[in-house]
């Protein structure tokens, strides 16, 4: 029989620190946490925990200043509540170009960060675009098979750029995705399949309505022990409060890893401290690699638009003349 290896670790962030970080690229606490070997960094962690600080910065933003000023993989939050599968896909998929294949998504029903009253109740309505749709599991999930299928709607390998014979694409190979639920999308994205073939799909579950439809298609799951057994889903991620963390088991006893939620007060110098101490008392492992994928374990994602409709009608061959 194998030894078991020692849990993982991630850290959570909320948005006040990202904003601390942000604001100072050189901080010795950004260097402090690139030097944990953490699996990746959760950016805006409290907008899925439903216990936002008084001051933010969205997550995706913070992550194209982040990506470069570190080598630890990034998870963004984001939420239908405020962000359209379809804009979500484009800035998550740059976002792992930008990185070089540092990046994923962990979704969460709602985010604590839009506004409380009508149309901020509703999907896309956080962000006072449009009346959108009713919150819970199945808008949750119908943004999830969006993204996946976006994601891989435009091969990086279509593109051959051929001066001799003008050809840029093989257009046959960028399909559309023909989706239609809660959101209708067509697709393709208009961004190529990334440096980690597509980034990470993530869900932060609370119900078990929402993990009952998160292990049947997120590829990494965080939820406690009761909602998500460790076996239930590819990765399998537990919440840990910080305080929870520094105990002698580090808050976890299942095997699963274990992701650190600072609240949006805890100085960035004792996250770091806590993290540090599990390390050195054995209770968690480093992480290594250089993507996401490779940090957390985890093989390329399902194929899933075998025989789709390209997206681009072929141009008719010229006669000789």
């Amino acid at each position: 029989m194998g030894t078991q290896r020692r849990p993982r670790f991630a850290v959570g962030l909320t948005g006040t620190h990202l904003v601390q970080l942000v604001a100072d690229s050189g901080s010795p606490a950004l260097e402090g946490l690139d030097g944990l070997g953490a699996a990746f960094l959760a950016l805006g962690t409290d907008r899925a925990t439903g216990e936002p600080g008084r001051t933010t910065l969205d997550p995706s933003v913070s992550a194209a200043a982040l990506a470069a000023a570190t080598a630890t993989p990034l998870l963004v939050v984001g939420a239908p509540q405020r962000d359209h599968p379809y804009n979500l896909a484009r800035r998550i998929a740059s976002l792992d170009h930008l990185s070089g294949g540092r990046v994923g998504v962990l979704l969460a029903e709602r985010d604590a960060s839009a506004p409380l009253d009508a149309p901020g109740r509703e999907a896309w309505g956080g962000a006072r675009l449009s009346g959108g749709a009713p919150l819970g599991p199945e808008t949750t999930r119908d943004t999830a098979l969006v993204l996946r299928a976006l994601w891989q709607s435009f091969p990086i390998d279509a593109i051959v750029a051929d001066r001799e014979t003008r050809v840029y694409a093989d257009a046959d190979r960028i399909v559309h995705i023909d989706h239609h639920g809660v959101f209708d999308v067509a697709g393709p994205l208009t961004v190529p399949t990334t440096p980690q073939g597509t980034p990470v799909l993530g869900w932060s579950v609370g119900t078990a309505a929402e993990a009952a439809a998160a292990v049947r298609l997120a590829e990494l799951v965080v939820g406690t022990a009761e909602l998500v057994p460790v076996e239930a889903a590819p990765v399998v991620y537990r919440p840990v409060r910080l305080e929870d963390a520094a105990g002698p088991d580090g808050g976890g006893l299942d095997g699963a890893d274990l992701l650190l939620l600072p609240d949006p007060g805890t100085p960035l110098d004792a996250v770091i401290g806590i993290a540090r101490d599990l390390l050195d008392r054995g209770v968690v492992e480093p992480s290594t690699g250089s993507t996401l994928r490779e940090r957390i374990g985890l093989g390329p994602a399902l194929a899933v638009l075998e025989g789709a409709r390209p997206a681009f009608a072929r141009a008719p061959e010229r006669r000789a003349s």
